[in-house]
C-alpha cells in the first residue's frame, strides 16, 4: 500500500467520525470535534496533501472558534457538515486532482476561516497576511532554535564527517514548527524546513561522508536565523534574500558530486580517445501499476505547489523536492512505458538543475501534470497510448531546456571609463616632505626615476614636464626662518653634507612639537601599532639633534 492510498483510508475514518459528531442534532463533544480536525491534518501533513492540509487547518480553526464561543446553533452545523462532504470529495479525488479540486479546497478554506481566505492561492491572489504577535513570537523563538541547532550539525561535520548523526538532531528541534499549522501560508519558512528535511534524509542516507554536507547545512542555518528574524519583527519574510538563495542553490545539487570534464579523462595527445560506442548501463528497476498511479498522483500534487510559489526560489525549492522522485524513475526500464517514464524522469530531472523550470514555469508545470495524469492511469489506460503521452511530455520538458540553453546571455555592462585622475596639488615649502611629493608627481607624470637635484628643487605650480626642466641644485637652499639655522650658500658643483638635509637646533624642536600632537592622536585612538613607536623614536632622535647643536 502506497502513502496515498493510506492517507486514503485514513483520512475516509476520521471524516467518517466526523460526520458522526456533527450530524447529531445535539451540539457535539467539542473536544473530539477538535481532536479529529487535528488528526485529519496530521494524517494530510504526513502524506504531503498541503492543500488539504490547509483546508484541514481551517477546520480545526472552525472547530477551535465553536470551542472558544460555545455556540452551535443549526447554521453552524450546517457549516460543519457541509465541510465534511467537501473533505470526503477532496479525499477522493487526491489521485485525480484538477484545478476544480483545488477551486473547491480554496472556497472550503474561505467559509471555515474567513480570515485566512487567499493564503495558499495561486500566484497573483495576493500576498498573504502577516502574522501576530504570539505567532512571531512563536516562529522567532523556535525559528532560531533550529538555526542554532543546524548550525551546530555544521560544526560537527567539519570537523568529523562520519558523525552524520548529528544532523538528526536538527529534525527534533524542528518539530514544533512543522506542526504549525499555518506553516504552507508563511513563505519561504515551510519551503526552507522541508528543503532542511531533504538535506537531512540525504546526508544521512549516503553511503559515504558527503563533503558538501557542512556547506548545505551552514546555509540552512543562515537562511533560516534570517527569516525566523524577519517573520518575529515584521510578520513577513523576504523569500529571495540572499542567504534562502543561497541555500536554495547548494540544495540543489547536493549529493550530485562534482561533474568532471570528459576532456580531462584523456591522454594529452591526438587520440584517437574514444574508439568504440558505449552501452548505457542496463535500468533493471520494475515499477507495477501501483507504484507508477502513487507517482503519478505526487506529480500532480507537486505541480500544483510549484504553481503556487510565489518567488524564483520558492519555485527551485519545492521543484527540488521531485529530485528523489526523478532519481527513481530515471531508474526505470524493460518496457516502452517505463522507457517513457525514464526518459520524462531524466529530462524533468536536467530542467530543473539546470534553471529551465524557474525560467518557463508555466509551462513545466503543465508537463509535469500531463505526465501525472498519465501515470495516473497506468492500471486502466492503453499503455500505447500512456507511453506516447510520457514521450510527448518529454519532449516538451527537452525543448524548455533547450529554449532556455540557446536564450542570449546577456552582455555585463560595460565599465565606464575611469576618470582621470585629478592632478596632484603643487607641493609647497621646502625639506624632505616636499622633496617627496614632487617625487611622486614626476612619476605620475611619466618622467624617469629623478634624482637628488630634481627633487631637492624648489616646487612649481604645476609639476615640470620632464626631469630637464628642474631648476638647478643652487635654488634649493631652504629659506632662513626664525627658528631655523640660515644654509649656507653650496656651488652648483659641490656635494651637499648630510647634516645640512637633517633637523638641527631650534628646527628639531619644532619637528617635536608638531610630533606632539601626532602623539596624541595615536594614544586617544588607543594605537599600539609599530606607527606610534616610530613617532616615539624619531621624536628621540630629535632631541639628541638639538642637543647636539
Amino acid at each position: 500500500m502506497g502513502l496515498t492510498e493510506f492517507f486514503t483510508m485514513e483520512a475516509s475514518e476520521y471524516l467518517d467520525r466526523l460526520d458522526t459528531v456533527v450530524s447529531s442534532p445535539t451540539p457535539p463533544e467539542v473536544g473530539e470535534f477538535l481532536r479529529l480536525t487535528r488528526a485529519l491534518r496530521g494524517s494530510a501533513l504526513m502524506a504531503r496533501q498541503d492543500t488539504i492540509a490547509a483546508a484541514a487547518a481551517a477546520f480545526e480553526s472552525f472547530a477551535r472558534t465553536v470551542q472558544a464561543e460555545g455556540r452551535w446553533d443549526e447554521g453552524t452545523r450546517q457549516r460543519a457538515i457541509r465541510a465534511v462532504d467537501d473533505f470526503k470529495v477532496l479525499v477522493r479525488q487526491v489521485g485525480r486532482w484538477t484545478d476544480a479540486e483545488e477551486a473547491r479546497a480554496q472556497h472550503l478554506i474561505a467559509d471555515l476561516a474567513p480570515e485566512t481566505a487567499g493564503a495558499s492561492e495561486l500566484p497573483g491572489g495576493g500576498e498573504p497576511e502577516g502574522l501576530d504577535a504570539g505567532a512571531r513570537a512563536f516562529v522567532g523563538r523556535e525559528g532560531a532554535a533550529v538555526a542554532s541547532a543546524l548550525d551546530q550539525a555544521a560544526k560537527t561535520l567539519q570537523q568529523d564527517a562520519a558523525a552524520r548523526n548529528a544532523a538528526r538532531r536538527v529534525l527534533t528541534v524542528a518539530q514544533p514548527l512543522r506542526g504549525l499549522s499555518s506553516l504552507p501560508d508563511i513563505p519561504p519558512l515551510g519551503d526552507l524546513l522541508e528543503g532542511v528535511e531533504r538535506a537531512i534524509a540525504e546526508i544521512v542516507s549516503s553511503a559515504e561522508p558527503l563533503d558538501e554536507a557542512p556547506l548545505v547545512l551552514d546555509a540552512a542555518a543562515k537562511a533560516v536565523a534570517r527569516t525566523a528574524q524577519e517573520l518575529a519583527r515584521d510578520g513577513t519574510a523576504d523569500p529571495e534574500s540572499a542567504e534562502v538563495q543561497r541555500f536554495a542553490e547548494l540544495l540543489g545539487h547536493l549529493g550530485e558530486g562534482a561533474l568532471v570534464p570528459i576532456e580531462s579523462l584523456y591522454h594529452d595527445d591526438d587520440g584517437p580517445h574514444v574508439v568504440e560506442r558505449g552501452s548505457p548501463p542496463a535500468r533493471t528497476r520494475i515499477l507495477g501499476h501501483v507504484d507508477l498511479v502513487s507517482h503519478g498522483e505526487h506529480l500532480v500534487q507537486a505541480a500544483h505547489e510549484v504553481a503556487k510559489a510565489a518567488s524564483p526560489t520558492q519555485i527551485a525549492l519545492r521543484v527540488q523536492s521531485l529530485l528523489a522522485t526523478f532519481r527513481t524513475l530515471t531508474e526505470a526500464g524493460g518496457n516502452p512505458v517505463l522507457d517513457a517514464v525514464s526518459s520524462f524522469a531524466t529530462q524533468a530531472r536536467n530542467a530543473a538543475l539546470g534553471g529551465a523550470v524557474t525560467a518557463h514555469t508555466t509551462a513545466f508545470v503543465e508537463r509535469l501534470k500531463e505526465a501525472g495524469h498519465a501515470l495516473v492511469e497506468a492500471a486502466t489506460g492503453d499503455e500505447s497510448r500512456l507511453a506516447t503521452a510520457l514521450r510527448d511530455a518529454a519532449d516538451a520538458v527537452g525543448a524548455l531546456r533547450a529554449k532556455e540553453e540557446e536564450a542570449p546571455v546577456p552582455e555585463p555592462p560595460t565599465a565606464a571609463p575611469r576618470p582621470a585622475a585629478a592632478p596632484a596639488p603643487a607641493a609647497t615649502g621646502t625639506g624632505l616632505a616636499a622633496s617627496w611629493t614632487r617625487y611622486e608627481q614626476l612619476r605620475a607624470h611619466g618622467s624617469p626615476a629623478p634624482g637628488l637635484e630634481a627633487l631637492l628643487t624648489a616646487p612649481t605650480e604645476e609639476p615640470p614636464a620632464s626631469i630637464e626642466d628642474l631648476p638647478s641644485i643652487a635654488e634649493f637652499v631652504e629659506t632662513p626662518s626664525a627658528e631655523a639655522q640660515p644654509a649656507p650658500a653650496v656651488a652648483d658643483d659641490t656635494l651637499v653634507p648630510i647634516q645640512q638635509l637633517c633637523y638641527s637646533g631650534h628646527g628639531a624642536l619644532a619637528r617635536v612639537r608638531e610630533l606632539r600632537g601626532a602623539i596624541a592622536g595615536e594614544l586617544a585612538a588607543g594605537t599600539t601599532s609599530d606607527s606610534l613607536r616610530d613617532l616615539v623614536e624619531e621624536v628621540l632622535d630629535l632631541v639628541e639633534l638639538s642637543i647636539e647643536t
